[in-house]
């Protein structure tokens, strides 16, 4: 074989490599990406989508219509004071999902809006899993943990819902990043990416760890991604840093029910 046959073979097998590299890499995006949906949140969040939700409650459940004459003046938001005074637990929410409202609420009657009954559009499962939305997504019942509840308050003041969705359980798209999307809380990316207390400090003080700093390939991808994370620095103290990592090891630690 000649020197020239061998090194054209030699670059044709480069390509192939090269390509079946890149072919790797779009198959794991992928399944990433679908396991990372396969969530009961993020199903919830489809199904919210599907059946109109956000048309009278706002994108993500968080800015309502106004609904004259109903008490309030609005539809109802997925969270803050208001939405804790329609909804004693998930059965609650169950209800006005299924029903239209819970046995226990009366009619509003001056409100021209109606909350629809979606009981035979939906599957059980499908219910399940859209209560479970809502739940995330007005960040509903009491945190059990004190240390966890501060941390819950501390992520609220540095805006890390924006990103990481509703409780930290969100998938928020990132074009140009490694899996295409900011990883979620309770995901298993999440334990890649921080292993532990101490890495999670260097990526809210610094944006960055230090062992994804001093790797050139995880630097870059970093570095090309829509979304960074951004340095707080001197912005959180450590009494911040240290509530913050016992709210996301609850978040990891307790999973949303739709009971």
């Amino acid at each position: 074989m000649s020197r020239r046959n061998r090194i054209a073979i030699a670059g044709l097998a480069l390509v192939i490599v090269a390509q079946a590299a890149v072919l790797f890499f779009l198959v794991g995006r992928r399944g990433s990406m679908r396991a990372a949906r396969a969530t009961p949140v993020q199903r919830g969040l489809a199904i919210a989508e599907r059946m109109g939700c956000f048309g009278c409650h706002g994108p993500g459940g968080e800015k309502p219509i106004a609904n004259p004459g109903a008490k309030g003046g609005e539809v109802p938001a997925w969270g803050g004071g208001n939405w804790m005074m329609w909804n004693r637990d998930a059965s609650d929410v169950r209800a006005w999902i299924l029903k239209g409202r819970p046995e226990h609420r009366a009619p509003d009657p001056g409100a021209l809006i109606a909350m629809p009954a979606y009981e035979g559009r939906l599957t059980p499962d499908e219910i399940d899993d859209l209560v479970v939305y809502v739940l995330a997504a007005s960040h509903f019942g009491a945190i059990d943990d004190p240390r966890a509840a501060a941390g819950h308050e501390v992520a609220y003041r540095l805006g890390c819902f924006g990103c990481h969705g509703p409780e930290g359980r969100g998938l928020v798209a990132n074009p140009g990043s490694f899996k295409g999307y900011v990883p979620p809380w309770d995901g298993p990316d999440f334990a890649e990416l921080v292993r532990d207390d101490a890495e999670l400090a260097q990526w809210v003080q610094n944006g960055v760890s230090d062992r994804f700093r001093a790797n050139p390939l995880a630097r870059g991808i970093l570095e090309r991604q829509a979304i960074r994370m951004p340095a707080y620095a001197d912005r959180v103290s450590d009494e911040d840093l240290t509530a913050l990592a016992a709210y996301v090891a609850w978040v990891r630690a307790h999973p949303r029910s739709a009971r």
